[in-house]
């Protein structure tokens, strides 16, 4: 006969923190809007937030795709999802430029470079 698998018991610690009356009132708050069952819930999901907004903090040099989507607003990523669709289009008409080789990576570059300055230069 074989076993049900049995599911991992996750052992805790438990620990005496004092916080203010303003912290305080907002963790019975949290509890009484019925989303916590109680003081320990809101704390352990306050201390994985801080801790995912740490490990967020510290992939900045190298941000993985969730991260930068994460962090975009609604306009942002409608902006985006709008200038892939024009991009997708003008690469079907054929409107694009083939960069090839070394000296192709340097044009490349001068053209961003370029195009950067021309928009930083517009009037606003």
């Amino acid at each position: 006969m074989g076993s049900a698998a049995m599911p991992e018991e996750i052992l805790m610690d438990q620990m005496n923190v004092s916080i203010t009356d303003h912290l305080a009132g907002y963790v019975r708050a949290r509890v009484k809007s019925g989303r916590y069952n109680n003081a320990s819930e809101v704390v352990r999901d306050a201390l994985r937030r801080m801790e995912e907004a740490d490990q967020r903090a510290l992939r900045v040099g190298n941000p993985t795709v969730e991260d930068v989507v994460t962090d975009l607003t609604a306009l942002q990523t409608e902006a985006i999802r709008k200038r892939v669709l024009e991009s997708i289009a003008e690469d079907g008409r054929g409107e694009y430029v083939e960069y090839e080789g070394r000296a192709g990576m340097e044009a490349l570059a001068a053209d961003v470079v370029a195009h950067g300055l021309e928009r930083f230069n517009r009037p606003r």
